[in-house]
């Protein structure tokens, strides 16, 4: 009997190493025992990653946060902990990381996309660099000559964490780009006291060196990251304008997501349990694809550029602010439409359960194995165990917070945060002394997954949303400053991505409408102005690395209107009724609904 049943283990065993790859990924390198156990920065207690502004705002911890991240940046790259070799997790060059061997495909990153993992896999990754950042900032404190002055800057190092760049702020007050991270160079005061400009390490990493047949083209050329294409020489006035276009379709996007309950896998991310409300990677989405042709701009380098962390780390704060307001909810299982480094496409990933069903033989069958779904290549301990997306979900665990969940708020002062910082001039539109409720709308976009087998751009398209008389005549990096856009929906799809995988996404239009009502452009605000209104002026466009496409040429995409009425719920957020499809304003047309 004992014979029978290691025969039948070992023949499950057998399967589980062909399908899933090995059970443990480093269970070849486990006797090595050296691991580096990702725990954030541990000193300080929980402190609260800050703006990136408020952080430039005092003196000494600024001196202290770009000294740090400089020296960083000039680690060894052949060092475990470096900047290159961190950067270097999320995408190319593609390589195995602190002994986590591949189970999934080898011409990708561990990063997950498109992934009900998406936030979570984000955090270890965000602790790491934040660990190792707070250890260059205590290695600078210290050696400071002893005094009042090193007292200070240990304390300062105690209380450094990753600032967030807020991109939801309104940019009619600021620039949506912060120009500390635009600046050529930074002031900065070393240890011994020498004030001195240095180049801006905010601005960019310098490969040193570039290893030859590591990336893939056009990187392999670059030995300075770029946040736009060589041609564009770092236009950062041609960044700072396609952002402040695309300002409030993201604010609108966030309100959205954040003011109406859905389900975690909704909220967090394009591939599963898709909602018409779009999600926090969509918005993640948007924000890379402004920097076209640039790092930033494609998945498989854009860790590389010192935006990236800053812009994550708001990822970050969005998706624990979504936890804070609806803890009931959080990662369920679901199939990974991406592969990665680690994943399979169609490979169940759940938050880090032991025991899940994994079909062997056909769908139907029945057996069970054990297999944990952690957040590779995170180490929580030195001896190999992994983060899972259970083990981090708390903020604590890492030792940060953030300003609006600091004092561990009520939902009511929350909301009330929220409202403060995000709440749209509209969030819905009805005409004067109408006894109809007011009403929301969206442009819904169902798009492909996946255009084109480009692995080197990541894939990224986009599908652009106008309204209004005529249409944007400009190339497609300059349309989110024309007068009739109103934003775009980014999806972040590769070659490895399945042909035919249709994800939705939607931009919101009742800001527009109001804004053309304001305008004199739309002479009502009743329901029948403005269905009659968008029949005559909404249109879309595709654009992919800065080339518009042939909107017929996209297979699968359906763009549709839908409206739905609103009420002012008691705790400060608009309340959505049941959505109504307009089809009749989009049929006939490229992309549109097919009646």
């Amino acid at each position: 009997m004992v014979s029978s049943s290691l025969g039948i283990f070992a023949v499950v065993a057998f399967i589980t190493s062909v399908v899933l790859g090995s059970p443990n990924p480093v269970s070849n390198a486990r006797r090595q025992q050296n691991f580096l156990a990702v725990t954030g920065a541990t000193v300080g207690g929980t402190q609260p990653r800050i703006e990136i502004r408020d952080l430039k705002s005092q003196p000494e911890a600024w001196n202290l946060f770009l000294l740090a991240w400089a020296r960083f940046q000039a680690m060894d790259q052949n060092a475990r902990s470096s900047y290159y070799q961190i950067a270097g997790i999320h995408g190319q060059p593609n390589v195995a990381w602190d002994g986590v061997q591949s189970t999934g495909v080898t011409n990708a990153g561990y990063c997950l996309h498109g992934s009900n993992l998406f936030g979570t896999w984000h955090k270890p990754y965000l602790a790491l660099f934040e660990q190792v950042l707070s250890l260059r900032a205590r290695e600078i404190a210290a050696e400071f000559p002893a005094g009042a002055k090193r007292d200070r800057y240990v304390q300062e190092a105690a209380k450094l964490r990753l600032p967030y760049w807020d991109w939801g702020l309104e940019s009619s007050n600021h620039d949506v780009l912060p120009d500390v991270m635009t600046d050529a160079t930074a002031s900065v005061t070393f240890p011994n006291g020498t004030t001195t400009d240095i180049p801006n390490p905010l601005l960019r990493y310098s490969f040193h060196p570039l290893p030859p047949n590591v990336f893939s083209s056009p990187w392999s050329d670059r030995n300075v990251t770029w946040r736009t294409s060589p041609t564009e020489a770092d236009d950062i006035a041609a960044i700072e304008s396609r952002l402040s276009g695309e300002n409030t379709n993201i604010r609108t996007t966030l309100y959205q997501i954040l003011t109406q309950y859905q389900s975690f896998n909704q909220f967090s991310n394009t591939g599963s349990e898709q909602s018409l409300y779009g999600s926090l990677e969509g918005i993640h989405n948007n924000i890379h694809s402004t920097f076209n042709g640039g790092h930033m701009g494609a998945v498989p380098v854009a860790a590389f550029d010192p935006l990236f962390w800053v812009h994550h780390a708001n990822v970050d704060r969005i998706m624990h602010i979504f936890m804070k307001l609806y803890p009931d909810t959080y990662v369920t299982p679901y199939e990974q439409s991406i592969p990665s480094f680690m994943a399979r496409r169609g490979q169940v990933y759940n938050a880090g359960t032991r025991r899940r069903p994994f079909p062997i033989l056909s769908p139907q069958s029945p057996v069970f194995l054990t297999h944990l779904i952690a957040l590779w290549p995170f180490h929580s301990t030195s001896s190999g165990e992994f983060w899972t997306s259970n083990s981090i979900r708390p903020t604590t665990v890492n030792h940060y917070t953030y300003p609006e969940l600091a004092d561990n708020p009520s939902n009511e002062t929350l909301k009330a945060r929220i409202n403060a910082l995000y709440r749209p001039m509209a969030t819905s539109v009805a005409s004067p002394n109408s006894r109809a409720a007011p009403r929301a709308y969206l442009a819904v976009v169902d798009a492909p997954l996946t255009l084109a087998q480009d692995d080197a751009m990541g894939g990224i398209y986009s599908i652009d949303i106008f309204l209004g008389p005529g249409t944007a005549s400009s190339p497609p990096l300059r349309w989110p400053t024309d007068s009739s856009y109103v934003g775009s929906t980014v999806f972040l799809g590769n070659a490895r991505g399945a042909q035919g995988d249709v994800v939705r996404n939607s931009v919101e239009l009742t800001q527009a409408l109001k804004e053309r009502f304001d305008r004199g452009q739309l002479s009502a605000l009743d329901q029948d102005s403005v269905l009659a209104y968008l029949k005559d002026n909404l249109s879309w466009r595709v654009e992919q690395e800065g080339v518009e496409l042939d909107v017929g040429s996209v297979s699968g995409l359906r763009i549709s209107v839908r409206s739905t009425e609103v009420s002012e719920g008691g705790d400060g957020f608009p309340k959505f009724g049941d959505w109504s499809e307009h089809g009749e304003i989009t049929t006939g047309r490229p992309g549109g609904v097919k009646l």
